[in-house]
């Protein structure tokens, strides 16, 4: 019985079909992007209109029509995914709460990468390429956004999810699994009773999401205009994915490169310390959940992650 079948007492069969199957909740910045492309391009699985609905975050309000319609109709055998970050950052409390309500038989994959590194591409992404982060450096935007090191710290979000789901149905992966071979997804496949696939590694390499940012002004505000319309999802449907991603690649331009060690130097002493003890009970929380997750699974991928703090890997691809 894969681990989608296995349903929780109390969860009645309709319910659970009219919500996602699979669910990538987090953490920003962590191969997500990357993940979400290589799973979605499985035959039986649904990535749906837009990567990341956030409906059980931001947008519940629209019902659950407008959610349904995103996905192709049901049908057996085709697995829905959400790749909704916003599902675990501090902005949104009770997003966990609705989807376990909605969707308790969900399989959950939680991205996570090395807090800090994680902290700063997140800082980057929405000062350089969604404009939404007016603060002009790292210490400044800690200082005033929560989002940043909230994100970051698993300590906080791992016994969330173990609390809403089993934890056969909870798979933690690395940064450092997610974006190397087809390790990862064969082993979601085979968890989700999948046939595994060759996947097109070239194209979903298309979806590691560098930090860029547009090349005018006119540019960002059609953009913000499309997603204020509503009509991103049809757009995005009817164009594909990849042509979405041409299109990105035509008006945008890499942004400027930004070290974890020199948004530390836009910090206070007191800010500084306060990164450092997140970060420790960040990795100190992963990795606990790694070791039992390896035992399990018989994987070793705590070691993967304990490695990339001796060589933190500062690349925007996520």
């Amino acid at each position: 019985m894969s681990a989608v079948d296995q349903q929780p007492s109390g969860t009645t069969p309709e319910r659970a079909l009219g919500y996602p199957d699979i669910v990538l909740p987090g953490a920003a910045r962590s191969g997500t992007s990357f993940l979400a492309a290589r799973l979605s391009s499985h035959p039986s699985i649904d990535g749906g209109a837009v990567k990341e609905p956030d409906y059980f975050s931001k947008h519940l309000a629209r019902g659950a029509g407008w959610y349904d319609g995103l996905f192709e109709p049901r049908r057996d055998g085709l697995l829905r995914l959400d790749a909704s970050m916003s599902y675990t950052v501090p902005q949104h409390p009770h997003a966990l709460d609705r989807l376990a309500e909605a969707a308790p038989h969900a399989y959950i994959i939680y991205a996570v990468r090395d807090p800090l590194v994680r902290a700063v591409s997140h800082y980057r992404l929405l000062h350089e390429y969604f404009h939404s982060e007016k603060q002009g450096d790292f210490g400044a935007a800690i200082g005033s956004n929560q989002v940043y090191l909230g994100t970051s710290d698993y300590s906080r979000w791992l016994p969330d999810l173990y609390a809403r789901w089993p934890r056969e149905r909870v798979l933690v992966a690395p940064f450092e699994i997610t974006t190397r071979g087809s390790e990862l997804p064969d082993f979601i496949f085979d968890q989700l009773g999948l046939e595994r696939v060759v996947l097109d590694a070239e194209t979903a390499g298309r979806h590691k999401n560098e930090v860029v940012t547009f090349r005018s002004d006119a540019l960002l505000r059609f953009r913000k205009k499309v997603r204020r319309s509503g009509a991103y999802p049809f757009v995005r449907r009817t164009l594909g994915p990849h042509r979405m991603r041409a299109i990105r690649a035509r008006v945008t331009r890499r942004a400027d490169t930004l070290s974890p060690e020199q948004a530390l130097e836009s910090c206070s002493p007191e800010q500084r310390d306060e990164i450092m003890a997140m970060v420790e009970r960040a990795k100190a929380a992963v990795s606990a959940a790694l070791i039992e997750q390896d035992a399990r699974h018989g994987l070793d991928w705590n070691s993967a992650w304990l490695r990339a703090f001796e060589d933190p890997d500062s690349s925007d691809a996520a």
